[in-house]
């Protein structure tokens, strides 16, 4: 007997080749003739969702699953945040949670891959797949952020057939790393470990943009990036979707407190550099002007404790229930970003909250102009919070907003609008 996968392949190159000889490779034909099988291999299951990474790929794995492919998604248990559930995904995704633990951050330290990728490439991870692709061929097989690089010789060592290869990209992070390394200003060893994990990212993403057969990024400064890397690599852009809750109707009035907040979780160290950045400066110009800071979201020890101690103005509100609720006690959003590039998914979650936006520039990679031009925008955090001080008390400013911002971006992020796209790119890519 032929396994499902199998069958499902062997109906892909009859009607791909039937195509061909039509002449009429159309999306909405190869679309009604073919099911593409994909195994998506993460890191991790992306559970809870409260880190932008996890959102992107549950959500776009699962619209793909919706657009009608066969989608299998791998990953380990995520070690560093528990909950969420299975059943919080996409039901048309079939989850399988790699047996095993991630590794020790200290075992980075004698691998050759950088500190994400050492972490995941575990021994059950790798039998994992050996035992999947060598029961079944995929079409494509998606290696899932830079950490994942180490998949794709496996993939190519194991395969019984030639899958296309997607790399996703949720930032360059070749230039990320180094804007990390250079911006770490704690103990000088810790220092040189960023630096050679900088070096490490670098070989990993050129081995992927050398490798693969697509690279799909979040924005086009990404994907310019990339193409410095390997021109020839086809690409597509996939700015992330929104698939949360909207806040209908919000009028800001007097009695919303003169507050500023940020939302996030704050695990990573260039979320750690730039709150503190901020708060380095807000301890300046918000406690001379009385405007409240909000810091929502997890932020590990013993940072939390020095921060608190260092900044004690500050309301560090830690995981709540309610973020609604959060979004309507503020007059202002804030994406601080200076360090590190991407799309801040969180800019979305403040939109769709109502919630007027304050960004850096930098901070803003993907959000169209036009939607840019609802926010308050200035090149650097002092400029950033001088300029919300101009706007604390315009109440109608704000309101407008809020309101014109929630108004252009209803309707531009859609997950299913980019997972067409995406089959589009891969039946186009199987065709050629």
């Amino acid at each position: 007997m032929i396994p499902k996968r199998n069958l499902s392949r062997l109906h892909v190159r009859a009607s791909l080749l039937v195509l061909a000889i039509r002449g009429t490779m159309q999306t909405d034909s190869v679309s009604s003739k073919m099911t593409l099988s994909i195994l998506w291999l993460g890191r991790i299951i992306p559970v809870p969702f409260n880190a932008g990474d996890r959102v992107y790929s549950a959500q776009l794995s699962g619209a793909v699953a919706r657009q009608g492919a066969d989608v299998t998604f791998f990953g380990l248990e995520n070690p560093d945040e528990r909950g969420g559930s299975l059943a919080d995904l996409e039901p048309r995704v079939r989850w399988r949670r790699v047996r095993g633990a991630a590794h020790a951050r200290l075992r980075s330290l004698f691998s050759p891959l950088p500190m994400v990728g050492a972490r995941f490439a575990t021994a059950q991870y790798r039998k994992a797949i050996a035992g999947e692709v060598e029961k079944n061929d995929y079409d494509v097989v998606v290696i899932d952020q830079y950490g994942m690089s180490w998949a794709v010789a496996h993939v190519k060592s194991v395969s019984r057939n030639r899958p296309l290869l997607v790399q996703l990209a949720h930032n360059f992070e070749t230039d990320l790393n180094d804007q990390i390394a250079r911006n770490f200003s704690g103990d000088v060893i810790r220092k040189r470990l960023l630096q050679e994990n900088a070096r490490k990212t670098r070989l990993a993403e050129l081995h992927l943009a050398q490798s693969c057969n697509l690279l799909v990024t979040l924005t086009e400064e990404d994907r310019a990036a990339f193409g410095e890397i390997n021109p020839s690599l086809a690409s597509i852009v996939l700015p992330p979707g929104y698939a949360g809750g909207k806040q209908d109707v919000r009028s800001l009035n007097e009695t919303v407190p003169r507050r500023a907040i940020i939302i996030g979780s704050f695990r990573w160290i260039a979320k750690q550099i730039n709150l503190e950045r901020l708060l380095h400066v807000a301890n300046v110009i918000f406690v001379q002007n009385r405007i409240e800071l909000y810091v929502i979201g997890f932020v590990p020890e013993p940072l939390l404790s020095r921060l608190r101690a260092q900044y004690p103005w500050v309301v560090f509100r830690g995981f709540v229930e309610d973020l609604d609720e959060e979004c309507r006690g503020a007059r202002v959003a804030l994406v601080p970003e200076e360090v590190g590039g991407g799309f801040k998914l969180k800019t979305l979650d403040y939109i769709f909250s109502r919630v007027p936006v304050a960004s850096v520039e930098a901070a803003l990679n993907g959000i169209p102009d036009r939607l840019k031009a609802h926010f308050i925008v200035e090149s650097d955090i002092r400029a950033l919070l001088r300029a919300i001080v101009k706007v604390i008390d315009d109440i109608d400013r704000l309101d407008r907003m809020q309101k014109c911002a929630f108004e252009v971006a209803e309707g531009l992020f859609n997950w299913d609008a980019n997972a067409g796209r995406l089959m589009e790119a891969l039946t186009s890519l199987a065709d050629r």
